[in-house]
């Protein structure tokens, strides 16, 4: 059981590394479009934000009764959503 958790946790680890390499991506590309260096920067973070909630929600609906309950899952997976359209609105600027 513990090694789950580990592996799950692990997981989710490489996750937001992975998130944050994309959120650094995100940006330049934002910026190269001519958008401000501030709202470049919100976009990215509003990205990295989004991917780690939806991580987590999937994380949780996969494995509901170690890790999170439907409630909680659904709304990470409505704030993911929501940061998600919030940094390419952001981004679009």
């Amino acid at each position: 059981m513990q090694v789950s958790l580990l592996a799950a946790g692990g997981v989710f680890l490489l996750v937001l590394l992975a998130s944050n390499a994309v959120r650094r991506a995100f940006m330049r590309h934002v910026q190269e479009r001519g958008t401000d260096i501030s709202a470049a920067d919100t976009a990215g973070w509003l990205l990295f934000f989004g991917l780690a909630f939806l991580a987590a929600a999937v994380l949780g609906v996969l494995n509901p009764s170690k890790f999170l309950n439907l409630a909680f899952c659904s709304t990470l997976l409505v704030f993911g959503v929501a940061a998600l359209v919030g940094a390419f609105v952001i981004g679009r600027r």
